[in-house]
């Protein structure tokens, strides 16, 4: 098969796959461009192909020819729970989908265009239905699309400023058992799907101030989203329902070292501001039917009460030669879930992430690819949890010790016209 033929058929794949969500920190998704992900996701101060739209879209100004890029990760999650007897459950095992697409359009000599696709939020656990948190969770999935327009300045020949609008669609289903004390005594299925819309900005700032010697900082904002679907219970007709969630700002800083050709370094720092996650409530349209004889609901709700958190990432990579990359980094990632409301929706904890990868071009086409193991610190649940301000007994509780790690394998390739 000939090289144009090959890039051809890989960008055919890149499209055709489908979208599904995935379990990221917390659940925000950096995975958004091989270069970045092969380098510890330390690329904010560097930003020079066209995911610079996700990652700062101020290093588009770098980009003198229009251009496309496709994206794909696929992301497999090893996830175990051990209870305090010892017995262990493992979680389904599925491999995810994380896609993205970014074109860019110089219009003048200053002035660059942008357009991103990606999944910037995903989740997606799934317990079996019989396992002892059946009650807390037995399914959870967090699908999002976010479109994002973006203009990138250069205000000074050192200095480039971007802007950009972002509309988010999200989609959610969440899954658990409940209980019905009536004769004789039964388990029910409860299941929302919801969907809906929100809208937030991002901007980007690049700075050179010596030759080889860049600083990069690129913000997000908050995008609050109202999922309206309905809520389907075991022996009660479907009753409309909608949860919002605020999905958090963020913040990343970092500097990038060149002068030490072949090689370029960079370090970045990320603050995300997940305390906008206080809790998760689910209001019904009308009351159905509660836990006692002659009692009933008109709402759910969970506190979270998550924590603002960090992310420290190194990477670098290499020129083997003109038009050929080596990469590799290094990330520690910050949990911002607190114990006191640690869940197996979500069993987080701090992560260690490894990667590697590198790019190559050919003629006109860069293709790209990289390689992450995201090792989660053993994580021990030892609350007790309430559903609507009523905690849930001792036995339905699944404390005990969660484990997890993660495979993830990112392609791309890239166009320029």
């Amino acid at each position: 098969m000939s090289r144009r033929r090959f890039v051809y058929v890989l960008v055919i794949g890149l499209v055709v796959c489908s979208v599904s969500g995935v379990q990221a920190a917390g659940f925000a998704i950096l995975q958004q461009g091989t270069a970045a992900m092969a380098q510890g996701n330390a690329f904010v101060a560097q930003a020079d192909d066209p995911s610079a739209i996700f990652y700062n879209p101020a290093g588009l100004t770098q980009l003198k020819r229009p251009e496309i890029y496709f994206n794909k990760v696929f992301s497999m999650t090893n996830r175990t729970y051990t209870s305090p007897q010892g017995s262990y459950t493992t979680a389904e095992h599925k491999i995810f989908v994380i896609p993205a697409f970014y074109a860019v359009l110089p219009v003048h000599e200053r002035v660059v265009l942008g357009l991103g696709t990606f999944m910037p939020f995903g989740l997606g656990t799934t317990w079996p239905p019989s396992w002892d948190g059946r009650f807390l969770t037995t399914r959870s999935k967090l699908e999002t699309i976010n479109v994002n327009p973006v203009v990138a300045v250069k205000v000074l020949d050192n200095l480039s400023f971007a802007a950009g609008f972002n509309v988010l669609w999200s989609k959610v289903q969440i899954q658990r058992r409940g209980l019905r004390v009536l004769p004789p005594l039964i388990e029910t299925k409860n299941d929302f799907k919801g969907d809906g819309f929100g809208y937030g900005y991002n901007l980007g700032l690049l700075y050179e101030p010596l030759a080889g010697i860049k600083f990069g900082v690129s913000y997000r904002s908050e995008i609050k989203v109202t999922h309206k679907g309905d809520l389907r219970v075991s022996l009660v007709d479907p009753v409309g329902s909608k949860a919002s969630v605020v999905f958090p700002p963020s913040v990343t800083w970092g500097v990038a070292y060149s002068r030490l050709n072949p090689f370029v370094f960079e370090v970045d720092v990320t603050w995300t501001g997940w305390s906008t996650y206080k809790d998760l409530n689910l209001n019904l349209s009308r009351p159905i039917p509660g836990m006692l004889p002659g009692t009933t609901i008109s709402g759910i709700s969970q506190e979270k009460n998550w924590q603002d958190a960090w992310a420290f990432r190194f990477g670098g990579n290499y020129q083997i030669k003109p038009g050929m990359k080596a990469r590799a980094g290094y990330i520690y990632d910050m949990t911002p879930v607190p114990g006191s409301t640690l869940d197996p929706t979500i069993p987080d904890a701090n992560r260690h992430i490894f990667t590697l990868g590198g790019d190559t071009e050919i003629s006109r086409f860069t293709l790209g690819f990289a390689y992450n193991y995201i090792k989660s610190e053993n994580r021990t649940k030892n609350n007790m949890l309430a559903i609507s301000g009523v905690p849930l007994p001792p036995a339905f509780q699944a404390n005990g010790r969660y484990k997890s790690d993660n495979h993830s394998l990112g392609l791309s390739l890239s166009c320029k016209f």
